[in-house]
């Protein structure tokens, strides 16, 4: 058995804070969105007095926007609770002495190629985004290199830092609902080097 599983505990208090953190839409309203190919439709709370209690909490919270269509916040939004599920699933496996099952859990959210075109799609509007997903991914790799060396210490450390890239980056950042024509703008300035503007902003 593990000598003391205050690591644990730790972990799980990480882990309660990354939740309290996640990611909170904030839609920007968009008018006159044309048909194209990949485009979706404006949803219906985007438009009219429903979209007011949202504009006044985008007002309230600083964070950056990412801007992202309807479909892709959600998908996003499931990556992020496969995200926590991995972290659940490392945590009770360490707490078991299963290396292989911290491994396992650790590779999931580990870097992989496909991994790194998704960040990178989800990021296109967001100026630093995709460069701080990626590094949560590679921190995660090395929980499975610690597993795998059934290194205790060394597995909690590296779960403390993937944790600690979690946390950054949803203080640094939020979903930011738009259109897809508003979605091509914002990408369009970001390639360019400019900071995205925000509809309704200062």
């Amino acid at each position: 058995m593990i000598p003391s599983h205050r690591g644990c505990f730790a972990l799980l208090a990480l882990l309660s804070l990354l939740a309290l953190h996640s990611l909170h839409p904030s839609p920007a309203v968009a008018a006159g969105t044309e048909e194209q190919p990949g485009a979706e439709e404006t949803p219906p709370f985007l438009a009219g007095a429903q979209c007011e209690p949202v504009a006044e909490l985008a007002s309230l919270d600083h964070r950056q926007p990412v801007p992202l269509q309807p479909t892709m916040a959600w998908h996003q939004k499931q990556n992020m609770m496969g995200h926590l599920l991995a972290i659940q699933e490392i945590t009770d496996s360490l707490a078991r002495e299963d290396w292989d099952g911290v491994a396992t859990a650790a590779h999931r959210i580990g870097q992989s190629p496909q991994m790194q075109q998704m960040c990178e799609h989800m990021g296109a509007g967001a100026p630093g985004f995709t460069e701080m997903a990626l590094e949560f991914h590679r921190r995660a790799d090395t929980i499975a290199e610690a597993a795998t060396a059934r290194d205790l210490g060394s597995v909690l450390r590296a779960t403390a830092a993937t944790l600690q890239s979690c946390t950054s980056c949803h203080s640094t950042f939020r979903q930011e609902i738009v259109d897809f024509a508003t979605w091509q703008s914002r990408v369009h300035a970001s390639q360019q080097g400019r900071a995205p503007g925000r509809e309704g902003g200062p």
